[in-house]
This record gives C-alpha cells, structure tokens and sequence, in this order.
C-alpha cells in the first residue's frame, strides 16, 4: 500500500473512533464533545480601547487550543464583555446565566476583580494582580484565580532591589485613592521596605480624574525622599513624573506591573521625565509564545502573557476533568495544576489560588527595556 495513503486512512479511521489527532499527533484531550455541543463558550472580560492584549493572549490561546482540536472536541467561543465599573458586575452575571459559560478570562481591574468574587459561580481567571482578590481557598464559593505575580510578589521584589541593588533607603508613596490595586501594592511595598531598614517619609493619594499634582508634589519634595513609588496607572503616573521633574524634585521614580501600558510613552510629548525608571515586570518567558504574539499582534507584555495563561490553564483544566458539568470540579482541576509552562511558568496555585511564579524587575533607559535586575524563584 502506498505510504501516504496508508498514514491517511489510519487518521480518518482513528477520527471516526473519536481519539481526536491532529497531523496523527495526540491533541489536548481525547474525550467525546457533551452531547448537543459543539462549542465551548468562555467569557471574556477586559477594558477597550486600553489594555486590550491581555483579550489578544486569549484569543492566540484559543485559536492554538481550536487548530489542535479544541476542547473535549468543541471549538472554543470567547464571549467579550467591555470592562467598565459601573456594568462589570452585570457583564459576569449575564455571561454565566445567558451565554451560558462554562468560565470567565478577566476583569482585569482588581477594583472590578473584588465586585465579580461574589456572584462567581465559574471558575475567573484574573488578568488583576492584588492578592487579596481570591479568598481563602476552604470557601467553597470562591473560584477566583489570579494568573500573573500578585502584587505582593512584586511588591516585596521592588523592595529588595530598592534597598539591596540601588542602596536607597528612604520612599514617598503617592497613589489612587480607593483603587484596590494601589492600595494592596502600598501595603505590601511599605511592609517589605520598611522590614528591610528603609523609611516611607511622605504618602500622599490622588483621585482618578486629578491632572494636577503640586500638592502631593510639594510634600515630596520637602522630603527629598530616594524614590518616588507611584502605585497606580498612567496616564496619570506619567504626568506626575512630569511635574516632578519641573520642581526639581531628582527622587528616582519606581512603580509597578500597572506600568506596562503605552500610555506610559505616549501621554507626554517628551518622554525624558519619564526616562530611568525601575517596574515590576511580569514579561513572558516563552520563546514560541513571544513570537506567535508579536507575529500577530506586535509589541508582547505580560497583561498579554496572562489572557494567554489564563485560556490555556482552563482549557487544561477541563480537559483534566473530561466535562463541563461541574463548575467546582474545573474549578478544583486548576488549582491542582503544576509545573504550567506557557507564555509564563507556574510552579502551582497556593492557597489562596494565587500563582506560584516568578516575578521581575526592570529599568526603562533611553525609551529600552533593560535586563532584568533581578528574579524572584518561587519558594
């Protein structure tokens, strides 16, 4: 028999036994679609027209997961709801009783994060950082997840280096006001700074639709503190090291993973105010992810690396339980997941379901990305 025909008649008549292969290779899974499904819906929820690549990781993922075969044989539908404040609670109610779901990607917000925690009843795999987000994990009602480094991993890193690399021993701390995010960053950089010898000597908060910060910015100056930590997002974190630079104040600015966003470089005309700063990074590590991303989408970061995560790790986890009948068996599936590798690496899920993972830090010179500093290994 001819060789080629022969490879071809064993896939068709393997495919018509249901062990799904691709190109004669094993796929994701080899069990049979639910009966009457043809589809896997999962929710997506993310901010437009910013921080859209972390929906453009999900989407990479989910067409990777569909060319290999798709779930339990069911094409994967990503169902996107816009991440606002006001309807973000509405968007995952909707998507659980309407849409039928069988889980969430996103918000990306812990400040909405903390809203949709209540009314999960699928397992939400955050694009949000604050640990505080996901509960403890003896709730039997939590299924939230966190994909990237939490805040406090990159909090108690960004102390380490201040302290240890750059010998810098005093801070001010300007952030949003009653933003979660910022405020769980505060608490945890103060703790490690403080623990390490260092001195928080000015805080100051700011509300979001502020653009003019000579008050908070006259405090710190007065201190002449190190480094400015500034806890929160652009654009306003861009204005604020703006002003800065305009009264004088040379304290060298430090922030976090909520950096990672091109309003960063685009707000201000000239860019050099915010030239030489140090970030939390949460880059992926993955050479292929990199390359699909970039290939596709352009310029690669870690909000794109979590959506990525996050649609692998669940498709993974369903897989793992053969059905989507049981929300708090995927749920359970995930957060028994080791040693992931994708667009980035994940020991396991604590307690909390927050990752075991590292994180990073870099400096930004001349508009560049540097090496990283510094990495913290999961213990």
């Amino acid at each position: 028999m001819n060789r080629k025909f022969f490879r071809f008649t064993l896939c068709v008549l393997l495919a018509l036994s249901v062990v799904w292969l691709s190109g004669c290779e094993k796929m994701m899974d080899m069990a049979p679609p639910p009966a009457g499904e043809t589809t896997l819906k999962v929710g997506l929820i993310h901010p437009y027209p910013n921080y859209t690549s972390f929906g453009k990781g999900a989407q990479l993922a989910q067409a990777e997961i569909n060319a290999a075969g798709g779930v339990l044989g069911m094409q994967v539908e990503l169902v996107f709801r816009e991440e606002t404040t006001d309807t973000v609670v509405q968007s995952a109610t909707e998507l659980v009783e309407m849409e039928k779901v069988v889980a969430i990607l996103g918000p990306l917000f812990s400040s909405h994060a903390v809203k949709v925690g209540p009314v999960a009843t699928v397992p939400v795999l955050l694009g949000a950082t604050r640990a505080e987000v996901t509960a403890d994990a003896t709730d039997p009602n939590d299924f939230m997840f966190l994909i990237a480094g939490s805040n406090v991993l990159q909090a108690e890193l960004l102390a380490k280096v201040v302290v240890n690399q750059l010998s810098k021993n005093t801070a001010a701390i300007i952030w949003q006001d009653k933003d979660v995010y910022s405020e769980g960053f505060v608490q945890s950089f103060k703790a490690s700074f403080t623990e390490l010898g260092g001195s928080v000597v000015v805080e100051e908060t700011y509300q979001a639709e502020d653009t003019m910060f000579t008050e908070q910015l006259t405090a710190v100056k007065d201190a002449a503190p190190d480094v400015l930590l500034l806890a929160s997002f652009p654009p306003a974190n861009p204005l604020i090291m703006k002003q800065a630079r305009d009264m004088e104040i040379t304290s060298t600015f430090i922030g976090s993973d909520g950096w990672d966003d091109p309003l960063m470089s685009s707000t201000l005309a000239d860019n050099e105010p915010v030239d030489g700063y140090y970030c939390t990074n949460l880059d992926p590590d993955a050479v292929a992810f990199n390359s699909a991303y970039a290939t596709k989408y352009g310029s690669v970061d870690g909000i794109a690396a979590a959506g990525y995560d996050a649609m692998k790790i669940l498709a993974m986890a369903i897989a793992a339980v053969g059905s989507t009948d049981d929300s708090a068996a995927i749920r359970d599936a995930i957060a028994a997941i080791t040693n992931y590798e994708g667009a980035t690496s994940i020991s396991s899920f604590d307690d909390n379901r927050n990752p075991v993972k590292s994180v990073g830090v870099r400096q930004i010179l001349n508009g560049m990305p540097q090496d990283m500093i510094i990495e913290a290994a999961p213990e």
